[in-house]
């Protein structure tokens, strides 16, 4: 069988999450080919990439596999020359999230149509997801006869206002939307494999109540508008409780845990994990799983979306219970909801998974009523 990918074509290389999965990808040896009109990390060794200095020739490669590691303004042009390029032959795209700005849930709808009209292929970025602990996870729990998910807790946290980082001058979205995100996305996609639907998961419909803090980045000038940078919540689906946290204020732990409790076959049970890169365990009921703590997530990225393309239709990857673009969207409009009830300071009730797909957060108009920064702090 082909080895796949031999290659991947990566738009904004130079980034973070571009430069992550440029060095996966040059570790499992896989060929990479670059696209960024940004300075040249120092530290980066150009003979180990082919460098594409035309944007239109980059789009044309015959690469395995393109990573558009764009905020998501940026991307739009790149994913259209890929769809149209996809209207007559395949083409495997790793995107990142979140799916679209706050601002144009609309391109949702235009990337979710963009992939059932071609031939493209089109997975999201939530490392989590393609993570070997996640597979255990769900492989453990569904072999119980008798299971029910009482709690799960789920916490992403970083310093992200810290002055000496410089990481911290990049443009940060609404924490909702930029890293809640993953929390939701991780907890749609347990759910959904082990209830056999994502339907199922909302058949006793939906509530939220969340709160948020203001984000103080280095750099207040870049920013039109006031986000939030934590966000506190609680998630309601029938009998089962979720507790959320997302903290980038200054001084927050880093984290990447999540905590499920329940009972399967009688007995209680729980399940902790941290997916924090240098940090990762996995605990069932207190035995160590003896997961390899600095295991790479962008070499997993990599090599578990490749599992797939060899297992699986590229109908159902885009269809099916994986991290497509139609799962993709009910994470951003979960994110929507978590922002909505922040700054309506009210639970906000979703009857079904239908309602969840059509919720409107007015984020445009709501992002008036909270001015831009006025200076440093």
């Amino acid at each position: 069988m082909d080895r796949f990918p031999e290659s991947i074509a990566i738009a904004g290389a130079w980034g973070y999450i571009g430069r992550k999965i440029l060095e996966a990808a040059l570790s499992l040896g896989i060929k990479p080919y670059v696209y960024d009109p940004g300075d040249v990390p120092d530290d980066m060794d150009l003979r180990t990439v082919t460098r594409m200095e035309d944007e239109g020739e980059f789009y044309r490669l015959n690469a395995d596999l393109y990573h558009l590691a764009l905020h998501p303004e940026q991307r739009v042009k790149g994913e259209d020359i890929l769809f149209q390029r996809a209207a007559s032959e395949p083409v495997v795209i790793l995107n990142e999230k979140p799916m679209a700005p706050p601002e144009h849930p609309e391109r949702c709808v235009q990337i979710v149509q963009g992939v059932n009209n071609s031939e493209v292929t089109m997975l999201y970025d939530f490392p989590e997801l393609f993570d070997p602990m996640t597979r255990r996870i769900i492989g453990h729990l569904s072999g119980f006869d008798d299971l029910k998910i009482i709690s799960i807790f789920l916490q992403r946290s970083k310093d992200r206002e810290a002055p000496d980082d410089p990481r911290n001058y990049r443009k940060m979205l609404p924490v909702q939307y930029q890293e809640s995100v993953h929390c939701v996305a991780f907890l749609l996609y347990l759910l959904g494999k082990l209830k056999g639907s994502l339907d199922a998961v909302f058949s006793d419909g939906l509530s939220v109540v969340a709160e948020a803090d203001p984000y103080v980045p280095p750099n207040p000038e870049d920013y039109p508008y006031v986000v939030d940078g934590r966000c506190a919540y609680t998630i309601t689906l029938g009998d089962l409780t979720v507790e959320g946290l997302t903290d980038f204020k200054r001084n927050a732990e880093w984290k990447k845990q999540r905590i499920i409790r329940g009972i399967a076959d009688r007995k209680a049970f729980t399940i902790e994990v941290e997916y924090l890169e240098g940090g990762k365990h996995l605990f069932f009921d207190g035995v160590d799983q003896r997961f390899d703590p600095a295991a790479d997530s962008y070499e997993a990225i990599i090599s578990t979306l490749a599992e797939w393309h060899r297992a699986v239709s590229a109908d159902e990857l885009n269809h099916g219970l994986y991290p497509n673009p139609e799962f993709a969207q009910l994470t951003y409009q979960l994110s929507s909801v978590l922002w909505k009830s922040s700054h309506g300071r009210e639970p906000i009730t979703v009857g079904t998974l239908d309602e969840l797909k059509a919720f409107d957060a007015g984020f445009p108009a709501a992002c008036r009523k909270f001015p831009p920064y006025t200076g440093r702090k």
